[in-house]
């Protein structure tokens, strides 16, 4: 008959795990809810940089220990499922709170750092140890020539980059707003605490254009503006190909022309000029019965009047304002360490990489629309980007020689 063995008798297994990883996390709760949130900035470099020396001595170290109780323990499967089910956990509370910047320590939920988990103290301290002991665990497993052991450190070395700079890197992130009116440089943003930054980083704006969606025609009520029905309104896309007609309560709408860079010729017309200026128009026909009448009509813009067209004593038919399709800065980029680095037409989604500096089209004057005289760029420093590129990559490339290996791979 064998004896039950005690729970802190070594070796230690799921329930010492379990019991250890509760106590960090109620720890966690404890300074979150003490001293306030991690700062992150306390690890900026160059202080990231010593504090990943000492994670790769921990873990130097480990190999030379790893017949030791601790170390035993610290690598095994069941602290590692402790730590992953912790760190699952916290990760679902961050998916079913809403997460704020600025945070009022009014309730429980966000004393304990609920509405900040990734700058929690109970997040930050499972992360860094679930850091420490994957990297324990892969710097124990003896090398082999093996396609096992080539997809085990593929996907553990992919993961442990992944969270080793993601982590480190992450006080080291900066993300800026920058105005620059057309035809200026400058180099000069605001922090978040609206101080003046000058960046080693410069952009001249050359040039800013946007290109617009087809508007659509809209029947409103003319006392209250709304559009019609009120319970569901309905809106007649443009269509410059086929000019069909449409139907509102009997009245028989059919488009005759259309100019998407129009400006206003008379009282009554309009004529096509590409210009910033311009604005759609179009030149519509409405028929009930035998009555038939034509009219311009154009949503107009800061320099051109709205143009709409009465139905009747009670409707009118209007344009909608047109939508962006996409707007494109073109620009030249300067650094401090390279001068002139390069021109580029920068587009929404497609970033320019100068460095460790990544500028992106963020925006501009909506209230003046293809007027704008300036454009706004999001321009986010991040050194150690790269390397969670290389994680990410050596993970997918891991994953994929598992799907490739199939049932021939064996643990």
């Amino acid at each position: 008959m064998h004896n039950k063995k005690r729970i802190w008798q070594i070796p230690w297994g799921y329930r010492e795990s379990i019991a250890i990883v509760l106590g960090i996390v109620l720890v966690g709760f404890m300074l979150q809810a003490t001293i306030g949130k991690f700062d992150f900035y306390l690890l900026s470099f160059p202080f990231n940089l010593y504090f990943g020396i000492l994670s790769l001595a921990f873990i130097v170290l480990s190999v030379f220990l790893k017949r030791k109780a601790f170390f035993i323990w610290f690598t095994s499967l069941s602290f590692s499922v402790s730590l992953i089910g912790a760190i699952t956990f916290l990760s679902i509370i961050m998916g079913l709170t809403k997460q704020v910047p600025i945070i009022d320590r009014a309730n429980i939920f966000t004393l304990l750092g609920f509405n900040q988990m990734t700058s929690s103290w109970a997040f930050v301290l499972i992360y860094f140890l679930l850091l420490l002991s994957l990297g324990s665990t892969i710097a124990k497993r003896k090398p082999r020539l093996t396609k096992q052991y080539l997809v085990f450190i593929l996907n553990h070395i992919g993961l442990w980059l992944i969270l080793f700079f993601a982590g480190l890197g992450y006080s080291d992130l900066n993300r800026y707003i920058m105005y620059v009116e057309i035809g200026e440089t400058q180099w000069r943003v605001y922090d978040k605490d609206s101080k003046v930054v000058e960046l080693p980083i410069a952009i001249q704006l050359n040039s800013f254009t946007i290109e617009q969606y087809i508007p659509k025609l809209a029947v409103i009520d003319k006392k209250t503006g709304e559009v019609l029905p009120k319970d569901k309104p309905i809106y007649f896309q443009i269509d410059t190909n086929s000019k069909e007609e449409f139907t509102f309560n009997g009245y028989k709408i059919r488009l005759k022309n259309y100019i998407h860079n129009a400006v206003r010729s008379s009282d009554s017309s309009y004529k096509e000029v590409p210009m910033k200026a311009s604005c759609p128009a179009a030149l519509v026909e409405i028929r009930n019965n035998n009555k038939v009448k034509s009219h311009w009509i154009s949503a107009g813009n800061k320099m051109q009047s709205p143009m709409f067209m009465d139905i009747d004593s009670n409707l009118a038919l209007v344009m909608t304002p047109s939508e962006p399709k996409s707007f494109i800065s073109n620009i030249e980029v300067y650094t401090q360490e390279g001068g002139y680095y390069k021109e580029e037409n920068l587009r929404v989604n497609h970033p320019l990489k100068a460095g460790s500096w990544r500028i992106y089209q963020y925006g501009y004057d909506n209230n003046m629309g293809k007027m704008s005289s300036y454009s706004s760029f999001e321009l986010v420093y991040d050194p150690w980007l790269n390397m969670v590129y290389v994680g990410i990559g050596l993970l997918a490339l891991g994953s994929l020689l598992l799907i490739i290996f199939g049932k021939n791979y064996k643990k």
